[in-house]
């Protein structure tokens, strides 16, 4: 008797992930896409209980069941798991004369740890026990299966899976699945609209702007990262000034910055990186995955203009922008040839604005 044995069906990569898989490749085995960070709870954690809502979470998220393998041609598909094996490991570091710095110690060296681009999981969880009424959950994925706010959604959905265990409750099995993201990427890739988002981009980069920051000397210098929370106080003025002119704290700061650059640089034209969600259909909101991409923005406003003026002009740019917002960046690089020029992209610096307010409550 014949048994057939079926296989799981293989998908391309959406755009933004072939951006950081060809990345990763260029890097080799580094832990440059890995992002990550842990739940601190104030209270007792039930490591049972922590690993039954883990099996069930990447029971439900299909992209945490994400499996890399290349095609005939060499190039990368992914399948998704029916199931993969959950490892919680617990390390106690209650006797250690500093909990704390023990505690820190295991995230940075599990954050530096590069992940098995196949056939292994692209994802970590462990417990630290700090104390008996102490945990921390440190969990790191690969980029390619998760960005920022997808990471927000998979804590929220931990902490419900979590404390439905404890209370006794039945989970809500379903979620979003990733599969429907990328059948919508491929379609957009084969669109008109994509036609008409390409001619947009490129209209717009017909004259390329002279790089903001230009290199001290030919090494290549390593690229930096500032991150900086906004005093309360800050962020109400920021917001009282962007209230008046119908815009929002963030088109403020992009207007300062204008401010800035074009008195340090002497210049009134530069080019910002601008991370976007790329979550604009509702029933992506809440799905678990790699969405995000980064917006290439152009600011060219006359050094006259009232700072009134630059934060609406600031909005109105963002708003057009927004709309062809889906075009790849790396597209655009190569149709513009930056590829081929020691340039390799369009902006020198690039500025997430992120509010992270996640209300999450485990038991």
């Amino acid at each position: 008797m014949k048994h057939s044995t079926r296989l799981p069906a293989s998908f391309p990569l959406t755009a933004a992930q072939q951006d950081i898989w060809l990345d990763q490749l260029r890097v080799g085995d580094s832990p440059l896409y890995n992002i990550g960070g842990y739940v601190d709870f104030a209270g007792a954690i039930d490591p049972g209980l922590m690993q039954r809502a883990l099996e069930q979470l990447v029971a439900k998220h299909d992209a945490l069941r994400t499996h890399l393998h290349s095609d005939a041609d060499g190039l990368p598909r992914q399948t998704f798991a029916a199931t993969l094996a959950v490892d919680l490991a617990l390390h106690d570091v209650c006797a250690v004369p500093d909990p704390h710095a023990e505690s820190l110690a295991l995230m940075q060296a599990q954050m530096a740890l590069p992940f098995a681009m196949q056939g292994a999981p692209l994802f970590r969880f462990f417990l630290v026990k700090l104390d008996t009424h102490h945990y921390r959950l440190g969990t790191q994925a690969h980029h390619l299966i998760l960005d920022g706010w997808g990471f927000g959604q998979m804590l929220q959905s931990l902490a419900r899976l979590y404390t439905d265990l404890e209370q006794g409750r039945p989970s809500e099995p379903l979620a979003p699945s990733y599969i429907d993201f990328i059948d919508t990427d491929t379609r957009y890739q084969a669109s008109a609209r994509y036609a008409r988002d390409r001619a947009y981009w490129l209209d717009k980069y017909r004259v390329l702007p002279e790089p903001l920051l230009t290199p001290r000397h030919t090494a290549k210098a390593p690229s930096n990262t500032l991150a900086q929370a906004f005093p309360v106080a800050l962020l109400n003025r920021m917001e009282h000034v962007a209230n008046r002119y119908q815009a929002s704290a963030f088109h403020v700061l992009l207007a300062a910055m204008h401010v800035y650059f074009t008195r340090t640089a002497q210049r009134q034209d530069w080019v910002v990186g601008l991370p976007i969600l790329n979550r604009s259909n509702a029933r992506f909101r809440s799905t678990v995955g790699l969405f995000t991409q980064v917006s290439a923005v152009r600011l060219q406003f006359d050094e006259q203009l009232s700072f009134s003026a630059l934060v609406r002009g600031v909005r109105d740019q963002l708003k057009q922008d927004f709309r062809h917002q889906r075009f790849p960046l790396s597209e655009m690089n190569r149709e513009l040839g930056l590829r081929r020029s020691d340039r390799g992209q369009l902006f020198d610096l690039s500025v997430s604005f992120e509010q992270d307010d996640h209300e999450l409550r485990y038991g």
